[in-house]
């Protein structure tokens, strides 16, 4: 009732799956609530080595199993964040071109539950609001939650996209 009231989608109400992607969809056609549902990726420990050493990022909770021992939020080497981000993207990007007309940002960025090497993640992304920007193209919001293969809620943010009028 409230996403009807509002035009904004919020965790828990009702979400419309569907065999097109939600990124075909024109600003215009996209229904708040569409959502797309991944398939899984396991984290490995290549994975993170690799993107550490590609990234510069060698901080010791990737890097450094001893290190991570007693400590209150690592359970042992984890994936870095933003390789979590980068993958989720990989997971939910349709790489056609059109309708989706840039990547225009994040918001409310949390890193919940630190993902260690073997397990997996998959992401849920749901047209959460639309906002018109022109008569070309309009700001479609959307709530974007990473999952472990447990379900347990690895990472939340809302990613922003550019998306053309019909």
């Amino acid at each position: 009732m409230l996403s009807g009231v509002t035009g904004r989608w919020f965790k828990g109400s009702p979400v419309l799956e569907g065999d097109l992607h939600p990124f075909r969809y024109h600003y215009d056609d996209l229904e708040i609530g569409r959502t797309l549902v991944s398939k899984a990726r396991q984290i490995t420990l290549d994975d993170i080595e690799h993107f550490a050493h590609f990234t510069g990022d060698t901080f010791y909770a990737h890097m450094d199993e001893e290190a991570t021992k007693g400590h209150p939020f690592f359970p042992g080497r984890v994936a870095h964040g933003y390789l979590l981000l980068s993958f989720a993207a990989g997971l939910f990007v349709d790489p056609d071109y059109g309708p989706v007309l840039a990547n225009y940002g994040l918001d409310s960025l949390r890193f919940v539950k630190p993902v260690q090497p073997g397990e997996q993640i998959q992401v849920r992304l749901t047209a959460k609001e639309k906002t018109p920007r022109n008569k070309q193209y309009g700001e479609v919001r959307w709530d974007v939650e990473i999952t472990t293969g447990t379900g347990e809620t690895a990472a939340t943010y809302e990613l922003l996209t550019m998306n053309a009028m019909r």
